[in-house]
């Protein structure tokens, strides 16, 4: 079963690794640190997984190769693609092509989840400079371990090295979260037990509510998935069941849960 967890795992085990002034010594941690972009994890793209990009990648800016290898390493190729939504040959050791990819499948988001891969814009919006892996959120800051930054607080997008990092869920350089089809979720969905949601309610059920609303392209709130029936929500059910021919109440009964589960 592929899960997010097994992804993080891979992630924090590297977090502390430097880039490399050369190809020496690329499997130690801190030796020949430098600032010439050679690093492990592109050196096994070009020869362990020769043909997952669309050409050789070592000495050149590696955040997103970090994520990708950390998939790699946890699922196999092929089930890394697919969760990746890349193609074979693909361009998405940059992250603008990686971010793409995601949105091309419908599953670039606005609010973070664990697993998920973030982005974050460069000088001006039209160009995503920088991504990593989130391993935790909570109602403030969203966590991460990205490769190729630093400590220093902020989008650091040629750092040299893998480090945890945490940001503002409001934070203007973020560009979205994409969103990794694990297995964990499938089996999560099947298991939520129905009960009738509004205004007011908390719980794991108003968080599968907030998770199927967001996974159709509504905004539950700054917070996103949190499990807090708030007024953020409440306009999501609204415009949902107004879109979808139901009651227009705000009230989560059997018929506005048999419409949500069944366009999954």
């Amino acid at each position: 079963m592929a899960t997010a967890n097994d992804v993080i795992k891979i992630a924090k085990d590297e977090v502390g690794y430097l880039e490399k002034t050369s190809n020496a010594n690329l499997y130690s941690k801190t030796a020949n640190a430098g600032k010439n972009n050679y690093t492990k994890y592109a050196y096994e793209f070009d020869t362990k997984y020769s043909g997952f990009y669309n050409g050789k990648k070592n000495g050149f800016a590696w955040c997103d190769m970090f994520v990708d290898w950390c998939f790699v390493m946890a699922f196999g190729v092929e089930k890394a693609k697919k969760l990746l939504c890349q193609p074979s040959k693909s361009c998405g050791a940059g992250c603008k092509w990686s971010r793409n990819y995601y949105k091309e499948k419908g599953q670039l988001h606005t609010s973070p989840k664990v697993g998920d891969q973030i982005f974050f814009y460069g000088s001006k919006k039209s160009d995503i400079a920088h991504t990593g892996l989130v391993y935790d959120v909570d109602k403030s800051y969203v966590y991460t371990i990205e490769g190729n930054t630093s400590s220093k607080s902020g989008v650091v997008a040629n750092g040299g090295c893998v480090a945890k990092k945490k940001y503002k869920l409001s934070y203007s350089r973020i560009a979205g979260y994409g969103r990794p089809k694990y297995d964990e979720e499938v089996k999560e969905s099947c298991e939520v037990t129905v009960e009738t949601l509004k205004k007011g309610c908390e719980g794991a059920n108003v968080k599968a509510l907030q998770i199927l609303l967001i996974g159709y392209g509504y905004d539950c709130g700054k917070h996103g998935a949190d499990g807090d029936f708030g007024a953020d929500t409440d306009k999501a059910v609204r415009d949902y069941q107004g879109k979808n021919e139901l009651t227009v109440d705000g009230v989560v009964g059997k018929n506005t849960w048999n419409k949500l589960l069944g366009g999954m």
